[in-house]
């Protein structure tokens, strides 16, 4: 009784969610033109205030994605670099596991790396280097962001949230490295935040 009464009060913005999820791809799914209509539907019977917060959390979700992937791929090629590994079956499995497609790199797998290679790659050059590792985060935020302070701030906590994954996947402290890439992600952030005005003292807080 409990669950039937549960499946009852759907809102209007999980229909949304739920349209939008869907698949025409899949078997046994609604058909393109169907999830359309079902998402045109659902939009219409959602506020937009509730819709430009679902739009933040989205976004949020997405830099979380993001600087998770970053960060331990760059300490993944960090800690490779270091003293033998307790556990390399390890190390190889987060890495295995990353989509480095989706943050651009390109380059040799990450598992076939050589030392030289593996120095050359998170040099202030490379690309998991802290310049551009923190680059490519702090953008990701201000490009999806613009002027917007309520996504600007949205974004932020989603660089810390994805970083607190990465250090989760490690299960401990990230390599100095990609410590100092958080922080210089967070500063060009808090500069734009700045510049629209925002106390970024409170921000931090």
């Amino acid at each position: 009784m409990a669950v039937e009464s549960l499946k009852g009060t759907r809102n209007p913005m999980q229909d949304l969610q739920s349209a939008m999820s869907s698949n025409p791809l899949k078997k046994d799914t609604t058909s393109a033109q169907e999830r359309e209509k079902n998402i045109r539907d659902a939009a219409s019977k959602v506020d937009a205030r509730s819709l430009m917060t679902s739009y933040v959390v989205e976004f949020q979700m997405s830099i979380n994605v993001s600087v998770s992937t970053n960060i331990s791929a760059q300490s993944g090629v960090a800690v490779g670099i270091g003293n033998a590994l307790e556990n390399p079956e390890r190390l190889k499995s987060i890495i295995n596991g990353l989509d480095l497609n989706s943050i651009g790199y390109k380059g040799k797998p990450l598992s076939e790396l050589t030392q030289e290679e593996a120095k050359a790659l998170i040099s202030d050059d490379g690309f998991f280097g802290i310049p551009k590792t923190s680059e490519r985060i702090a953008d990701l935020v201000l490009a999806g962001a613009g002027d917007d302070v309520e996504k600007l701030k949205a974004g932020r906590e989603g660089i810390l949230r994805g970083y607190k994954q990465a250090e989760k996947s490690w299960g401990g402290e990230l390599p100095e490295i990609s410590q100092k890439t958080l922080e210089k992600a967070l500063e060009k952030v808090d500069k734009k935040l700045a510049s629209l005005g925002v106390n970024v003292l409170e921000t931090n807080a």
